[in-house]
């Protein structure tokens, strides 16, 4: 068989990869209510990137760059906005993380965190689900889904086949673990800005289009702490008493957690160094009130990245902490192309009038403001959240959100805090959210995933549809940036 037809698409990615300019093209010419050129070329784009982010025929970084050559070809929208769109400081912010938890990879840190957390576990298999679980949505909440579903999956991986599960799709257990994993990283992923993309792309559209001065990372954490830990506890007994395995005991699978930290030995300089390095740029983050007068400038984003410039910097026994080959090979580039290309989008959809265009068409179901305003920004965001990443999710929801309140002279801030946390919890299929996605490339049982995740969803929704409403309407706090 040729080179070629390994590689040759199939016939359902050629329709996809068709019909989204397709799309595109006939929303562009299609007249639709009078609306301007710009505004209908907008919805189409929009209704491009979306069609292959659920689809998926090219990457979701190429999706993430559709907005360059399409807003400079049918002049959607200023250049200078668009570009811009792909240097902002949360990208930076972005970048700096990934290059400090990459030094974490290099010497093996992240490994002896997961091992050591786990070593009193015991042997329960219900009991090594739900800790899976909260441990990943604790580190989800300071590293983005993604990076913490990519360290801690393998090491789950690891102790399964250690006890002699090697198909993830047949073992219930196994499916359980992986799954308590991916699904963790999508519940506390709200807790922080630093939780993921979507949680520094809604900072973004606050700065810019609500505000225009900066979020604290400290503001956020005040906000929507209750309804992170009330999704968390929810989660965690959904895990407990929903996802139950087919064996009551992990046999082996304590002493080979043991083993693993014992292999490690005792805990590397260079391992303090990427520990260390990554406490101060958290600290420095959430510390920003208390310095944010003498050095203006040091924003989250830039004191990531400067220690990030210090991991480079720093050598033990001539060895550099990371070197560039080692971080460049573990950079998760598609990441930030994804979340420009959702920065990009939401401009674009603001600057041609497409924003408010569906602003005007969802006015009369935001009313005052009220339950029914919830309920239907959120089942929005829950539905795209479970069929596209929930970046791209974000990136559709957020500018739609603060342009229908604005536009009803109506404070925004309570849904971009309801819709943002929903936007995170992403649980059905692998194109939701980077946990699902790491969990469903090393084999877990997709069907169990969709119904289970059918189940989670729906309770989150109606849980935060009830939360949210309560905290608008009766906590002043909640509606300040």
């Amino acid at each position: 068989m040729s080179a070629d037809a390994l590689t040759a698409p199939s016939p359902a990615k050629l329709r996809h990869l068709v019909a989204g300019p397709l799309a595109f093209a006939v929303l562009l010419l299609v007249p639709l209510g009078g609306l301007p050129f710009e505004t209908r070329g907008a919805i189409g784009l929009l209704v491009w990137m979306a069609w292959w982010w659920i689809s998926r025929p090219v990457h979701l970084a190429v999706t993430g760059l559709l907005p360059i050559p399409i807003a400079a070809i049918f002049g959607l929208a200023p250049m200078d906005q668009v570009v811009t769109s792909y240097s902002q400081d949360t990208i930076l912010l972005l970048l700096g993380a990934n290059i400090l938890t990459s030094v974490w990879l290099r010497w093996g840190l992240d490994r002896r965190i997961g091992l050591a957390a786990l070593r009193g576990v015991g042997t329960s298999a219900s009991k090594q689900i739900v800790v899976w679980f909260v441990i990943s949505a604790v580190l989800s909440g300071v590293l983005p889904n993604t990076i913490v579903a990519a360290t801690m999956i393998p090491i789950v991986v690891a102790m399964l086949r250690s006890i002699g599960i090697e198909d993830l799709w047949n073992s219930k257990v196994g499916t359980a673990l992986v799954i308590a994993v991916a699904w963790g990283t999508s519940a506390g992923g709200a807790a922080t800005p630093l939780g993921g993309a979507p949680n520094l792309l809604t900072v973004g559209f606050i700065e810019e289009s609500v505000t225009g001065q900066e979020f604290l990372f400290l503001t956020w954490v005040m906000r929507l702490a209750p309804i992170t830990v009330v999704i968390v506890l929810l989660m965690f007994l959904f895990m407990r008493f929903a996802m139950r395995p087919d064996v009551a005991t992990l046999p082996g699978s304590k002493e080979y957690i043991q083993e693993e930290l014992d292999a490690l030995g005792p805990m590397k300089t260079q391992e303090k160094w990427g520990l260390a390095l990554f406490l101060v740029a958290v600290v420095l983050a959430f510390g920003r009130p208390l310095y944010s007068d003498l050095l203006p400038g040091l924003t989250p984003a830039f004191a990531f990245v400067a220690m990030a410039v210090t991991s480079f910097v720093i050598r033990t026994r001539g060895e550099p902490l990371i070197t560039w080959p080692f971080a460049q090979a573990n950079m998760y580039w598609g990441l930030f192309y994804l979340f420009a290309g959702g920065i990009a989008l939401g401009r674009i959809l603001g600057g041609s009038g497409a924003a408010q265009a569906f602003a005007d068409a969802l006015a009369p179901y935001a009313g005052s403001g009220g339950f029914t305003a919830v309920l239907v920004f959120s089942v929005l965001t829950m539905v795209l959240t479970q069929v596209t990443s929930n970046t791209a999710a974000i990136a559709i929801v957020v500018p739609i959100t603060i342009t229908t309140f604005q536009s009803l002279d109506l404070n925004p801030i309570p849904f971009v805090y309801i819709v943002t946390v929903i936007g995170n919890c992403g649980f059905i299929l692998p194109s939701s959210a980077g946990g699902p996605a790491v969990a469903a490339g090393y084999g877990v049982n997709l069907k169990t995933m969709a119904v289970k995740g059918l189940m989670a969803a729906l309770l989150v929704l109606m849980t935060v549809v009830v939360l949210g409403y309560t905290l608008a309407r009766w906590w002043p706090a909640f509606g300040v940036a």
